[in-house]
């Protein structure tokens, strides 16, 4: 009996030990491996403190970042469901729609990020959302509507982070191109451009002294993407930009 009694007491003093190391963990924790790219780590604090807003955000962004949209979206939808007055309720929006975008379900993305800016039209992250706009119309060939995305972001948010990337896909031009080569020696991309510009037309792009290889100008994703799979089938690597 005074055995069973001493091992009844210990359970109890390592529940309550267990308990009492979670209840120590707090968001806070999370946010902090979450900064350090510890993302498995933010994922199983978040998890093991009571629910809210904050940590429904963080699993959502921790997600995000290890590719695992479907379960981002699930944690971002309960935090958009439950607490509609939350701070984070219009950042959790974004990132429910950057998941889709992620994957490349531009039409779902779209839908998001249009309802944002038509709803919200005060929101801070307003100059994200019209990148991730200009972005999709820009690989759906839509040149015209992604300038006027981007001309909006110039005009209005002159200094706000995107700016950068306007600038690049800007760069880019109103056209589809298939990168097949990147290199920090010159005369291989000069060796691959020979290579190619029998059967293609080729042209280098100087990227802070790294020369990329690339094929074409092409107003419609149709055509580009059938040269990219003809390339592919002739074993050079590529990429679709914008």
């Amino acid at each position: 009996m005074r055995k069973f009694f001493k091992l009844l007491v210990f359970s109890i003093i390592a529940i309550f030990t267990f308990n009492n190391v979670i209840l120590a963990l707090s968001i806070s924790d999370a946010q902090k491996e979450y900064l350090f790219g510890n993302y498995q780590e933010a994922i199983r604090i978040a998890k093991n403190i009571r629910s809210s807003d904050r940590s429904l955000y963080f699993l959502g962004l921790s997600y995000i970042k290890i590719g695992n949209y479907q379960q981002a979206r699930g944690y971002l939808r309960k935090l958009l469901k439950y607490y509609p007055n939350s701070k984070l309720y219009l950042q959790g929006k974004v990132k429910l729609a950057d998941t889709y975008f992620l994957e490349k379900d531009y039409d779902s993305a779209r839908d998001i990020y249009n309802d944002l800016r038509e709803r919200h039209s005060s929101f801070s992250a307003t100059p994200l959302v019209l990148l991730r706009l200009a972005q999709i119309v820009s690989r759906q060939g839509q040149w015209k509507e992604k300038n006027s995305y981007l001309s909006v972001i110039k005009s209005k948010y002159p200094l706000s982070s995107e700016m950068r990337f306007v600038e690049v896909l800007e760069g880019y031009g109103d056209f589809f191109t298939i990168q097949v080569g990147a290199f920090t020696d010159k005369k291989n991309a000069l060796s691959l451009k020979n290579e190619l510009s029998s059967k293609y037309k080729i042209y280098i792009v100087e990227d802070n002294r790294v020369y990329k290889v690339r094929v074409g100008r092409y107003k419609d994703r149709y055509d580009v993407e059938k040269i990219a799979k003809k390339l592919d089938q002739e074993g050079y690597p590529t990429r679709i930009y914008p």
